[in-house]
């Protein structure tokens, strides 16, 4: 308790102590949850009345099934409307005994079979009838806590199909996710920081390039830079990944939900943060350096470096589902990253590349893509001016086809980078589609892995 934790979990904690002694430990528990924030979960033996109000919800449980769960204040009144009012020498939990407690025979005889009794049955029943889908237990905040096949008496698993369980597995979880991430400082609030800081060092490094023609290398290199380098960003979801994973392993093969939930949520979860850094970054270093102006090209641009973050990001998930140590994950990814920035066609020409890297890991490269659709977004309708002078004529950097102007125009780059016929919507459609095949992967790895 001296560490304060998020989730504390106590069993029988008022075991052995009179009534006085439990209800003041159980006091000084509330009051220090509700101080810090902390969600108790506790069992507890035959507590008093006075013990009892310290709590907020009941949980009861018999043969495994929940026969209530909702506020203690509640129970009573639960009882009454059941027709089976709580008399004046009982508490509601001891009279909740009463009907849960399998035990003993008719005759008070103890059992040698524990059996579900007709008052479990009843109880559970009423508690069933009582519910709506969206006051089941797994919209409560947790995934599915039973599995019970009487179609008259379980409300999600007799009327609720394969597709609602999916759907309400995948919002519970999604919920789980999102909270853990807005918790959790190093899970999205640390790469923030770091998306942040590339942009501003990108903003105060290549400032205001201008358009003049020797300032054009300098900008391909910063739109390369922006997809390589914030690719290499994506290895700081390992983490959280991994703790991620061993909690899915173990629910998982305790039955409670399977691998499609959770890799739906944490695809749904995981965008929206990533957005959100992506656009950070955008924001502090798009207009810092001079990049093609007007909200059309913006726009673009915080799309494409979106998708070749999300695909950077799945690659990572990929690698870290089959690597589940951190130091290894990161240093196959750092070379997967490095490795398709090899093949991307900056820092050398697509056909300068050996026929073999050329017809195959150049067109299955995320970063290619999203390198050729930026280039092409930013270039396309901007015209640099040529300052070299030599014989009285024009010497650009570029080939230009109106040397007369003493201009080179973005489309007279990009012919001579052979990058002149790349289109929006089918580069795009790939890279979403690589996006796609990782996912699809990671689903198989995470499935296999925990078959």
């Amino acid at each position: 308790m001296v560490t304060y934790p998020r989730i504390l979990l106590l069993d029988e904690v008022t075991s052995g102590l009179d009534s006085t002694s439990a209800r003041e430990v159980m006091s000084a528990i509330r009051n220090l949850a509700v101080a810090e924030g902390i969600i108790v979960l506790a069992t507890i033996h035959q507590p008093s009345l006075e013990t009892l109000a310290q709590f907020t919800n009941l949980l009861l449980l018999a043969k495994g099934k929940i026969c209530y769960l909702g506020p203690v204040n509640d129970l009573e009144v639960f009882f009454r409307q059941w027709g089976r009012p709580v008399s004046g020498f009982n508490t509601p939990t001891e009279h909740a005994m009463n009907f849960l407690n399998n035990d003993f025979d008719q005759l008070g005889n103890l059992t040698e079979i524990a059996i579900e009794s007709d008052g479990v049955k009843e109880m559970r029943s009423y508690y069933l009838s009582t519910r709506t889908p969206r006051e089941s237990p797994l919209h409560l905040g947790a995934p599915v806590l039973e599995e019970d096949h009487d179609q008259n008496n379980d409300l999600m698993e007799g009327k609720a199909g394969p597709l609602s369980k999916l759907f309400w597995n995948t919002i519970v979880l999604s919920e789980r996710s999102a909270k853990s991430y807005l918790r959790n400082l190093l899970a999205y609030g640390v790469r923030a920081g770091m998306y942040a800081g590339i942009g501003f060092m990108i903003a105060v490094i290549w400032i205001r390039l201008g358009d003049e023609d020797s300032t054009i290398n300098d900008r391909l290199a910063v739109l390369y830079y922006g997809v390589a380098f914030l690719a290499f960003m994506a290895v700081a979801g390992i983490p959280s990944f991994l703790e991620e994973r061993s909690v899915y392993y173990r629910e998982t093969k305790n039955g409670l939900y399977t691998t499609l939930p959770f890799l739906i949520s944490n695809t749904l979860v995981n965008i929206p943060f990533l957005f959100a850094c992506t656009l950070l970054f955008t924001l502090i270093s798009y207009w810092a350096v001079g990049l093609h102006s007007g909200p059309a090209a913006f726009f673009r641009y915080l799309g494409f470096i979106f998708l070749s973050i999300l695909a950077a990001e799945s690659q990572v998930l990929v690698i870290a589902s089959l690597l589940p140590v951190f130091v290894a994950a990161l240093a196959i990814s750092a070379f997967m990253n490095g490795f398709w920035m090899s093949l991307g066609g900056f820092f050398i020409k697509a056909r300068s590349l050996p026929r073999f890297w050329f017809y195959s890991f150049h067109y299955m490269n995320y970063q290619k893509y999203a390198f050729e659709l930026i280039l092409n977004s930013d270039l396309r309708g901007l015209d640099f001016r040529c300052n070299t002078i030599i014989n009285g004529a024009c010497a650009c950097a570029y080939p230009s086809t109106t040397p007369e102007t003493c201009t080179v125009s973005g489309r007279d780059i990009l012919a001579y980078l052979d990058l002149g016929d790349v289109s929006y919507g089918k580069w795009a459609a790939i890279l979403f589609s690589i996006n796609i095949i990782y996912r699809i992967a990671l689903y198989y790895t995470l499935k296999i892995r925990s078959a």
